[in-house]
Formats: structure tokens, C-alpha cells, sequence
């Protein structure tokens, strides 16, 4: 063991040394933030990982001064259309540094936000093909919606989004009994995936009681739309056993979860509106109806008064007549009854007759056709034994020859030979022992040997 010994300073100040001399320039590095530890002080300590199925293979951690953070996020922001955040896939450029105080770390200076994008796009693209190669891309669609006048609301309860919404709908809420019930939840941003799904879970509860469920959120910048690809959100809202409408503010490409929803509307005033719009069509047709109703009854009206006059001019002179027709017919209705019964009991007793003589004739059949059965599986037997023995004697024959080919005639015959020593059959080279004799058996005769070397 050398017995030089080492600080723990010099060992850091080494390492850093040789860090700053092997990484000069700065790496453009993708992974995932982890979680973004951003301070009061502005600045952020992000600690970044890269995963492969799912598990950590790498874990470092990262700094972005506040010089560079506000910069980063801003174009961040402005290109993805979300937050610079947890859970983002990110390109950066960085400076490999290394304190003696505080480790190993990479100096964030910049970003490229199109990167991000890119695999923004590539998990909404990749949502939409495992949703269709479940088949339950358009299942939510294929529900069926009348009017929906008990609509539970998942939203943000300060949600600019909502208050749109219910200000639309309050315009005829009660002249068409519409009754809405709020689901509080994050509807934007990291949290709003889980946030919805709980919600969604509160509904599905009390799905009884409710015929449709609304998601609304306020428009403006379109940042935080992100979790709207989210797969668990989106196999959620397909799968989901009541119809489910999407109002989430934004007029640019549609969300996954629009295209699974049973419909969707560009904000959610337009969607409250659809809403009503469905109840006043209706109601249109109900007045439609009503007037057909109306129009028919009137018909009705005149043309049952008309009939009625009719028949009761008629009736007078019909009665007699039916009553002298249905007397001809009872007589006549007696005659046949008393014709029909004389040549039932004429046919009993005729069939009570000849009943021992088809019993005799039956019987006799069964015994020929037993007879006839017994007859055939007795033929059957023989053949199968017949069949039986044959196959056996082959068999036997067989054995015979392989025995006599085993026998150690047979086998001398091949030329093979049998070693003895004193009359005991010779197994292993070991059993030979130099100078004894040998007696060796062939086919023809034996012979003797001695043993010269083993």
C-alpha cells in the first residue's frame, strides 16, 4: 500500500483539472427534466435523466442561471406552446463543469425548442396509433346522445373557459331544464392529466345521474395543451361510458383527446351554444309536430262525426239482418258438432279394436330388429379378433428374429470375438496382465494367446 495520502480537496481539485481540460467546449445533450427545482433566486437546478423502458439509465444534474432561465423559458414557450417545465423532453447546450463543493453538474446555456416539439408531435402521433390499434379511436363517437340535460363539467373553477360556458348556457338553462354539476380540476399544464382523470373517476361513480360530460377551458395562449395527447387521457375519454364533449379554447391543430371526444367545439361558448342549438331543433320539430297534431285531430274529428252518422243510419237495418244470420249459423254450427262427435267416438273405437293387433306387430319387429343387431356385433367381434391375432403373430415373429440376430452366434458370425481369462469372459483391459494366456473365442473355433503388453 503507498503511503502517500490525499485530501479530499486535492482529490475534487484533480478531478476538476482533468474535467476542464478533457471538456473544453460545450455539447448539445438531450434527456428528460426530471424536476426543475427552480429558486426564488431565479435561478434553476434541473435534474435531468434519460430513460430505456421506462427506467432510469442516467441521472446528472443541471444548472441554468437566472441570466439564461427567463430567456429559455420565454423562446421555449413561444416555439412548444408549453411551459418550460417537469417532464419535458429537451435538446440543450451545455458546459460540463465540476465544483469541489457541490459535484459533478451541466452548465445549461441554451436550447433548441424545435427539438421539443418534434417529440411533442411524436407523442401525439403516437397516442393516436396505440388508441387505433386498440380500436377505440372512435368508440366514445359511436354512443348515443339525445339531449343531454344533466351534463357533469370537469373545469377549473376559476376558469375563464367556464364562466363562458355557463354564461351561454344559463340564457335557456332553465327553459330547457338543463342541469350542469362541477368537477373541479387542473384543466392546463403538468398536473392537468392526472387532475382530469380523478375527475373522470368521480363521475363515472355517479355516471347514473348525469348524460354527458363537458371539458371546458379558457382560450388565449395556447401553452399547457400538451397533456390533451397524453395517452391515458385520451384511452380514457374513448373508453369513457358516457358521451364526452370538448370545449378547450383553441383554433389551431385538433388535441387527441378532441379527436376521440364524442364531439368538440373551437371554445367554450360555441360549445354551450351547440348545446342549446340541439334543444332549440327540437323544439322546432315539437311545434311542427304539435301543428301536425293539431291539424290531424280536427281531421279526426270531422271524419269520426261523419262516420258515426252513417253508421247509426245503418245500424237499424243491419241488426235484424245479423240477428237472422247468426241464428242460421248456430243451427248450423249444432249439426256439425253433433256430426263431428257421432265420428270421433266411431274412430275410438275402431282404433280401441285394432290396438292388440299393431302391439302384436310391433313387438315382433323388435325382437327381428334385436336379432339383426346382435347378429352383426357378433361379425364385428370375430373380425376384430381375427385382426387381433394376426397382428400379434407378426409381431411375435419379429421378436424371434431379433433375438436369434443378438445371439452370440449370430454375433461371432460377424466376426466378432470373445476374450476369456480362466473360463471368465474378459471385460476391461484392466483384467490382462502381461505373460498370462488368453483363450479367444471365434465363430469357427477357439484359439489361445498370450498377453504381451496393456
Amino acid at each position: 500500500m503507498s503511503n502517500e495520502v490525499f485530501t479530499l480537496k486535492q482529490v475534487a481539485q484533480s478531478i476538476r483539472k482533468t474535467l476542464e481540460s478533457r471538456y473544453e467546449r460545450t455539447y448539445w445533450v438531450k434527456a428528460e427534466i426530471y424536476k426543475m427545482n427552480l429558486f426564488p433566486s431565479g435561478h434553476a437546478f434541473p435534474e435531468l435523466v434519460q430513460r430505456t423502458d421506462g427506467k432510469i439509465v442516467a441521472n446528472l444534474s443541471g444548472v441554468i442561471w437566472k441570466t439564461s432561465y427567463g430567456r429559455i423559458s420565454k423562446q421555449f414557450e413561444a416555439t412548444v406552446k408549453e411551459p418550460f417545465s417537469e417532464g419535458k423532453e429537451v435538446l440543450m447546450l451545455v458546459k460540463i463543469t465540476f465544483s469541489e463543493v457541490y459535484g459533478l453538474s451541466l452548465h445549461i446555456t441554451d436550447i433548441d425548442p424545435s427539438y421539443s416539439l418534434g417529440a411533442l408531435h411524436k407523442l401525439k402521433l403516437e397516442t393516436i396509433d396505440a388508441l387505433n390499434k386498440l380500436g377505440i379511436l372512435q368508440k366514445n363517437q359511436s354512443l348515443r346522445l339525445s339531449l343531454p340535460k344533466r351534463i357533469a363539467v370537469i373545469s377549473a373553477e376559476s376558469s375563464k373557459g367556464l364562466s363562458d360556458f355557463m354564461q351561454v348556457l344559463s340564457a335557456s338553462q332553465s327553459k330547457f331544464g338543463i342541469s350542469t354539476f362541477l368537477f373541479n380540476a387542473t384543466v392546463q399544464g403538468d398536473q392537468a392529466v392526472e387532475s382530469i382523470l380523478q375527475a373522470f373517476n368521480k363521475i363515472e361513480r355517479v355516471r347514473q345521474y348525469f348524460d354527458a360530460v363537458v371539458i371546458v377551458r379558457g382560450g388565449g395562449a395556447e401553452v399547457g395543451m400538451s397533456c390533451y395527447d397524453d395517452f391515458k387521457l385520451c384511452k380514457r375519454i374513448a373508453e369513457f361510458p358516457l358521451p364526452v364533449l370538448c370545449g378547450i379554447g383553441h383554433s389551431t391543430n385538433l388535441t387527441v383527446a378532441e379527436m376521440v371526444a364524442y364531439s368538440h367545439a373551437i371554445t367554450p361558448s360555441v360549445l354551450a351554444a351547440d348545446l342549446l342549438q340541439e334543444f332549440e331543433l327540437k323544439l322546432l320539430e315539437l311545434d311542427v309536430i304539435c301543428a301536425n297534431l293539431k291539424q290531424a285531430q280536427n281531421r279526426l274529428l270531422t271524419d269520426t262525426k261523419n262516420t258515426f252518422h252513417q253508421t247509426v243510419s245503418k245500424i237499424n237495418g243491419v241488426t235484424k239482418w245479423r240477428f237472422e244470420r247468426i241464428n242460421n249459423q248456430l243451427s248450423t254450427a249444432e249439426q256439425l258438432c253433433i256430426q263431428e262427435v257421432q265420428y270421433v267416438l266411431s274412430f275410438h273405437k275402431q282404433y280401441i279394436s285394432s290396438s292388440p293387433i299393431a302391439i302384436q306387430t310391433l313387438v315382433k319387429k323388435s325382437h327381428q330388429i334385436e336379432h339383426h343387431r346382435r347378429t352383426l356385433l357378433e361379425q364385428q367381434l370375430s373380425f376384430t379378433m381375427n385382426r387381433m391375432v394376426d397382428k400379434n403373430a407378426t409381431l411375435i415373429e419379429s421378436l424371434e428374429k431379433q433375438v436369434q440376430l443378438m445371439s452370440p452366434a449370430a454375433v461371432l458370425a460377424r466376426g466378432f470375438a470373445i476374450a476369456r481369462s480362466k473360463g471368465k469372459a474378459l471385460l476391461s483391459k484392466t483384467e490382462l496382465h502381461p505373460g498370462s494366456m488368453i483363450q479367444i473365442e471365434l465363430s469357427d473355433g477357439t484359439a489361445e494367446a498370450e498377453v504381451k503388453s496393456t
